[in-house]
């Protein structure tokens, strides 16, 4: 039975048929309730599977059953039945698709593919392309020598400059054809994807496609497949990648390399921006159900160019839209979920290979982890928030060589139409954001709020100023940040970091001792929080240089001097994003989680009331992380749990109506006897503590252990073992018997955080029968306070909340 979407649609197939059968063979009274009855059971069988909100697993499942699918169409000989007068480029497009979609290159399929696409040297524009991406996406060594000689030919290709108005376009080849936009924007993709395997291009090839596609650029914006036809998506958005590809080859950015120098300003781009324009008619006519201006016969082509449209120029909206979730939600409808399959209309996408492939293709590439992300906002000077347009970009480039995987960047518009701000949520799609500037930063107060907000809520902001460098003096921006930093740490003032702080380390060894000799201010300040620096500030522009280094993938010959400026600055992206992310990203259609404590219900008769107590301990540095784990907690499981407005003093009066008391810091601390005995007597009254050290600080578990040994001389602290009820999910709770516990690493370890799977470490003592005091001298508090603590040793905040609703859970029902 085909797909079928919609009631209307269920209603005109079955009574075409079925229902005809049906009312001849039934009779009387039973022919409406037969009738009723199987249309509701049609109707069930039928239903889009996703209608309700799509998420990563959801998306995980389609990509699987296409891979699976594709498999199934493979031929013997290793590649799939070839369209027309191609080649190998459906085999090329095919197997692509597979590697994008996390095929690994030992696969048999994939080498029986990459075996049959060795066997040709092709003529055709579109399998040349092709070709030339999976060999670039596959990276063997021994491809190089392939990729160079498609090169060769692309660039021999490439209409001649003094021909007619298609010059610098590419046609179907072998003599095939006129130029045209589409075959242009595979030539662009794989001449783009082998410059970035250090393959050499003469930036005039990049020229002169840039002035092609900018010649038939229609006064709307868009872009259309010949002069005669209107504008469509597909070929807009072919022109917009092409553009941003092609001025990647040409190293046409805002910075560029004089002799020994660096000029990162001067250079700026023209007002009216191709790219700008074309983005603009897209976002006024966005639509993921068809091809805007087209027909259905290239929808599924429409959306991966779409794909690249969004990943390249870092938008992860378009006119408003979320372009990827909207054209997943599309594409998980129109599947075949039981073959595995998607098919379109026309001679092309018609053929289940083709349309499948351009669907895992949007799938896979467009659900690529966001690792880094721009503030975008008004300014006078305009575009100061993207100086350096390419220099994100470039600096993900190397975080994906580094890691060994393909990761994307995005922008967030800090101010959106009707004078919205971006909303937290919008601000944690990036776990870090570059802030860049030369003039003071006038943001809205509500838009101040949310960046403070965000940065609770486990973010990391890295503000660098458009200094020097031909830029003139930024003095205006760097007291901007003083003051925001000021605002949002209760005073506490942005200072050098020194040089035992992991940004320094966390991915590449960086001497900060060596900062002056390359004449340049690169020292990385920063606000020294409870927990983890939450926002960096370097005083000298480093995208500039992101934006240059590509030369550092490259065999240009540059200056030493201009080398280890690029590969200082570059070194120093790459550590705050290795030390705010600690290596762990969110998937692209994870929700956002806002702990919002603000927002906790008034305490009721039965509420389960946790104090902090005040011990002077430095515990205050960590004060949200008792409302943010009651937060979690109700979120979690159904239990009323409140933190208590105000820290309690250790005397018996403030004690008193505490159920359970959270004793948490960063320092060493001594009780008085008093105290003692006032925390002693809550204890045997039937109070419960939980306490952790912050940071996994050893003086205050040392100070613990002493006070809680001196309190309760009978009931000493001992291990609680991995199979212990309280760990196990019998009171309501969770399974916690397996957590993961983060350490930080050494120097050069290349990673933040190790990490392991084994039960939690917590220490109990029993007063009367019953475990009374609960201890972990791992981390809880900064997991609970920061969503994203990656510099201690403890857990990550879902299981740092679960191990307290355990305790909680299993002292309350002992």
């Amino acid at each position: 039975m085909k797909n079928v979407h919609s009631f209307a649609e269920v209603r005109e197939t079955f009574s075409s048929s079925y229902l005809r059968h049906v009312l001849m063979m039934a009779g009387g009274r039973q022919v409406g309730t037969i009738v009723f009855a199987t249309l509701l059971l049609l109707t069930e069988m039928i239903r889009p599977t996703y209608a309700a909100e799509i998420d990563a697993a959801s998306v995980q499942r389609a990509i699987d059953r296409g891979v699976a699918y594709l498999r199934s169409s493979q031929t013997d000989r290793g590649g799939w039945n070839e369209y027309g007068s191609q080649s190998c480029g459906l085999t090329a497009l095919c197997t692509l698709s597979l590697l994008n979609a996390g095929v690994s290159r030992d696969d048999p399929d994939m080498i029986r593919a990459m075996r049959y696409l060795r066997l040709y040297e092709p003529n055709e524009t579109y399998s040349v392309a092709l070709q030339t991406l999976v060999y670039c996406q596959l990276g063997a060594a021994g491809d190089l020598d392939r990729i160079r000689r498609n090169v060769r030919w692309l660039i021999n290709s490439q209409r001649d400059p003094r021909g007619s108005g298609r010059a610098g376009s590419w046609s179907y080849g072998n003599g095939l054809g006129n130029g045209d936009p589409s075959n242009t924007q595979f030539a662009i993709l794989a001449l783009g994807a082998a410059k970035d395997r250090g393959i050499e291009i003469d930036p005039a090839v990049f020229e002169r496609s840039i002035a092609y596609w900018e010649k038939i650029q229609r006064s709307s914006g868009g872009w259309g497949y010949g002069s005669s036809q209107p504008p469509t998506g597909s070929m807009t958005c072919a022109g917009i990648a092409s553009m941003i590809i092609g001025r990647d080859g040409t190293a046409a950015g805002s910075s560029k390399i004089v002799g020994d120098t660096i000029q990162c300003c001067g250079n700026e781009s023209p007002e009216k921006d191709p790219v700008q324009a074309g983005l603009q008619w897209l976002g006024d006519r966005f639509t993921t159900k068809v091809n805007p201006g087209g027909d259905s016969m290239t929808f599924y082509y429409y959306l991966y160019a779409l794909e690249r449209v969004g990943r390249l120029s870092g938008r992860r909206f378009i006119g408003g839209h979320d372009w990827y979730r909207e054209g997943a939600e599309q594409l998980l409808e129109a599947h075949d979920q039981f073959q595995g399959f998607w098919s379109g209309t026309g001679v092309m996408e018609n053929n289940r290979d083709i349309a499948t492939s351009f669907a895992l293709l949007f799938l896979s590439k467009g659900k690529r982890q966001v690792v880094a992300g721009q503030l975008q906002y008004e300014s006078q000077p305009a575009n100061q928030w993207q100086s350096h347009p390419e220099g994100l970009k470039q600096l993900v480039r190397h975080v994906e060589r580094d890691w060994g995987r393909d990761l994307t960047w995005q922008t967030i518009v800090g101010q959106h139409d009707k004078g919205r701000a971006a909303s937290v949520e919008d601000l944690l799609q990036t776990p870090v954001l570059v802030i860049s500037g030369k003039a003071s930063l006038n943001f809205s107060p509500e838009l101040v709020e949310n960046l403070g907000e965000y940065i609770e809520q486990g973010g990391t902001i890295l503000f660098e100023a458009q200094a020097g460098d031909g830029c003139g003096d930024a003095s205006g921006f760097e007291a901007s940040v003083r003051e925001l930093c000021a605002k949002w740490f209760d005073g506490a003032p942005l200072d050098r970091l020194p040089p035992s702080h992991p940004v320094w380390f966390a991915q590449h060894e960086v001497a900060p001792a060596s900062i002056p000799l390359i004449d340049k201010d690169f020292w990385v300040y920063g606000v020294q929080a409870c927990c983890r620096t939450a926002v960096f500030y370097v005083p000298n522009s480093l995208s500039c240089r992101w934006e240059l280094s590509d030369v550092l993938f490259s065999r240009r010959e540059v200056s030493e001097p201009v080398r280890k400026q690029l590969d200082v600055a570059v070194r120093i992206g790459e550590n705050v994003i290795a030390y705010a992310t600690g290596r762990e990203l969110k998937d692209k259609l994870e929700k956002r989680v806002v702990l919002d404590a603000a927002d906790a219900p008034q305490p009721t008769r039965g509420s389960i009331e946790v104090a902090m107590l005040s011990l002077g301990a430095g515990g205050e540095e960590a004060r949200r992380a008792i409302p943010n784990a009651a937060e979690l907690i109700r979120r979690r499981v159904p239990i009323d749990i409140v933190a208590a407005d105000q820290p309690v003093q250790i005397e018996s009066a403030g004690l008193s109506g505490v159920p359970v008391l959270w004793m948490h810091g960063r320092t060493e601390f001594d009780l008085t006897a008093d105290q003692r005995r006032a925390l002693a007597e809550y204890i045997k009254n039937g109070g419960f503590v939980i306490g952790t050290a912050i940071c996994g600080n050893e003086a205050f578990a040392k100070s613990f252990r002493r006070e809680m040994a001196l309190l309760l001389p009978s009931s000493t602290l001992e291990t609680m073992a991995g199979s212990h009820p309280a760990l196990t999910s019998a009171y309501g709770g969770f399974d916690i018997t397996s957590v993961t516990i983060r350490r930080p690493t050494g120097r050069g370890a290349g990673q933040v955080v190790d990490r392991r799977s084994s039960a939690p470490m917590i220490e109990f003592a029993t007063v009367d029968g019953m475990a009374s005091v609960f201890f972990s001298p791992l981390d809880i508090s900064c997991a609970l306070e920061s969503q994203n603590s990656v510099q201690c040793p403890g857990y990550p905040t879902d299981d740092a909340a679960k191990i307290v609703a355990n305790l909680v859970l299993f002292a309350l029902n002992q």
